[in-house]
């Protein structure tokens, strides 16, 4: 399920929050919020593997960024949770 962010990650400026890479992110994370199974803290997981990153590391810049989109994520899923949709 989370490869959905396999082509997010592949850009390099995926860190960031270029406009274009807001834009990947939410494309992606479309794909797979709406599942039961998404959980925003394997995804970031996945994350941190991804980008060859230590599983305790939460103070690189790339870790960092990983733990904002986490806390995106979780508002997203919140959100579609808790609005009548």
């Amino acid at each position: 399920m989370y490869e959905a962010f396999d082509s997010f990650m592949g850009a390099e400026t995926w860190h960031t929050r270029h406009p274009f890479d807001e834009r990947r992110f939410y494309e992606a994370l479309d794909k797979v919020v709406w599942s039961d199974a998404f959980n925003p803290d394997d995804m970031a997981d996945y994350m941190r593997v991804k980008a060859c990153l230590a599983s305790d590391d939460r103070t690189s810049g790339l870790a960092k960024a990983i733990g904002r989109r986490q806390t995106d994520a979780w508002a997203v899923k919140d959100f579609l949770k808790y609005a009548a949709v």
